[in-house]
């Protein structure tokens, strides 16, 4: 039979507060250990471990910049195709939220074209100055996993004459070149569409982002040449992501005030340079990287 003290209200309380600490207790031991804590940290989203989960405390941010697995989880490190499988894609998904228009989306028209004006980053001054930071961490991570190589380039000229298209590639990056693959970073994605003299928006002009990994792609750019639409696919087919441009020629260009999507271009730039990023040189490398890709 329980005494009146076990029964009183204060016992109880107490009781309680013991269980608590034995249970916080038991809590702080299994996050001492870095094995568990790793566990744990991995199952966090993106956002979470990129920023306040970083602040918690020293040893904390180091285990989150050392750990293999949360690493590849932050689409940072690569992870090869043999741990996934071949034909399995995962489009980064911070990435996806961060850069809307560069991605694809299901509920998207077959027409939909890219711009900068849906981006986070152009929401005020402050938001653009922390983006276009050389260090900010969407710079380095990787569009997906297993990551991508190369970007297919399919550029479509029509004319009086007909249609006329061409077909490049570059690389991830400059040093992929001589170094071997690293994978495709945002930060070379997101340059090669800002800086890229074939992306324009004027009224005769047409710019998109596709990935294999969307589907249905229903793609007709060219209504006089299907050699030209089946060519598209193969180039998309190669490389698993596509930078499609297309123009019409003019015969006479008459002057016209910008577009609002070049007046937000023009402010992503300008944001470049006031925080000291060479950005001729930027342009340079991304016209010097191309590589002709054969029929």
């Amino acid at each position: 039979m329980a005494s009146r003290v076990e029964e009183g209200p204060v016992y109880g309380a107490v009781t309680r507060w013991q269980t608590e600490i034995r249970t916080k207790s038991a809590t702080k031991k299994g996050l001492d250990i870095p094995e568990i804590l790793e566990l744990i940290l991995a199952r966090m989203d993106m956002r979470t471990l990129l920023t306040s989960a970083q602040r918690v405390c020293h040893d904390w941010a180091k285990l989150i910049s050392k750990s293999p697995s949360i690493q590849k989880a932050l689409f940072f490190t690569p992870i090869k195709n043999s741990k996934w499988g071949v034909e399995e894609r995962i489009l980064n998904p911070l990435l996806k939220e961060t850069f809307p228009s560069f991605f694809p989306a299901w509920d998207r028209t077959k027409h939909y074209e890219f711009n900068f004006s849906d981006l986070t980053m152009t929401k005020d001054a402050t938001t653009m100055a922390q983006f276009v930071r050389k260090d900010a961490s969407w710079r380095k991570m990787l569009v997906q996993q297993p990551p991508a190589s190369d970007v297919g380039l399919f550029h479509i000229r029509h004319g009086k004459g007909g249609d006329s298209a061409r077909s490049s590639s570059i690389p991830a990056a400059k040093e992929t070149q001589e170094f071997g693959n690293d994978g495709l970073r945002m930060e070379r994605l997101f340059e090669l569409l800002l800086f890229s003299h074939q992306v324009q928006f004027l009224a005769y002009t047409k710019a998109r982002v596709y990935w294999s990994t969307e589907e249905p792609i229903l793609f007709n750019e060219s209504s006089r040449n299907q050699n030209i639409n089946d060519r598209f696919y193969r180039i998309l087919s190669k490389f698993g992501l596509l930078l499609y441009t297309r123009e019409v020629k003019q015969c006479c260009k008459k002057p016209s005030p910008p577009s609002a999507a070049e007046l937000v271009r023009k402010e992503i730039i300008a944001a470049y340079e006031e925080h000291d990023l060479d950005v001729n040189s930027k342009k340079k490398d991304i016209e010097e990287s191309k590589v002709e890709v054969s029929r």
